[in-house]
């Protein structure tokens, strides 16, 4: 038994250190020698447990995608404004505080893996949700128009959180830039009927 729980734990560490780095370097600026490395593992042991670096990336990926579906809030009957800003805020609190999510969120972008990436797992989601919405959420534009916004802030908050600018770990509150779009433009500003 000691053995098995030994075998887990290398797994788990490998795990959290391929995040990591994932996160970090992406997928061609990742080796498994660095994962290695910040795992306190040998090559040896890494190789064990994964036989390849897309497998690894995959588990990862996998990881990040799972810890967001359980994350995000129930789907309600019908959405509003304030189930569409959770969802969007939910999704900015993992990219700044989960290092398999951002992972997740970094593979989708340089790295072909298996099935739906992050972003494609959280927009069909999202879809679902603006399926039935109610008035004050239809205000704002159609539903492409408020995924839209939606990608906008979380792509972004992935941006910074990557570059440690102001909305990352440690620094300005990074539900800021999901606050704001979800009432723009204000109606003074608003693009004439018919553009």
């Amino acid at each position: 038994m000691a053995r098995q729980e030994r075998g887990e734990r290398t797994r788990r560490a490998l795990l959290r250190a391929a995040a990591g780095e994932f996160a970090r370097h992406g997928f061609a600026g990742t080796s498994l020698i660095r994962i290695s490395r910040a795992a306190d593992v040998t090559m040896g042991a890494l190789t064990f447990h994964f036989a390849a670096k897309s497998d690894l990336a995959q588990e990862v990926e996998d990881w990040g995608i799972l810890m967001t579906r359980q994350a995000l809030p129930p789907r309600r009957r019908v959405a509003g404004v304030e189930d569409v800003t959770g969802f969007a805020r939910t999704l900015v609190r993992l990219l700044e505080r989960e290092v398999a999510v951002r992972a997740a969120a970094r593979l989708a972008w340089d790295w072909n893996g298996t099935g739906a990436n992050w972003y494609e797992t959280w927009l069909a989601l999202l879809h679902d949700r603006l399926g039935h919405v109610d008035d004050g959420l239809a205000a704002l534009g159609p539903p492409q128009r408020v995924a839209a916004l939606v990608l906008c802030a979380v792509a972004g908050t992935e941006v910074a959180v990557r570059l440690g600018a102001p909305g990352g770990p440690g620094g300005a509150d990074p539900a800021v830039p999901v606050r704001a779009p979800m009432s723009w433009p204000p109606a003074s500003h608003a693009p004439p009927e018919g553009r």
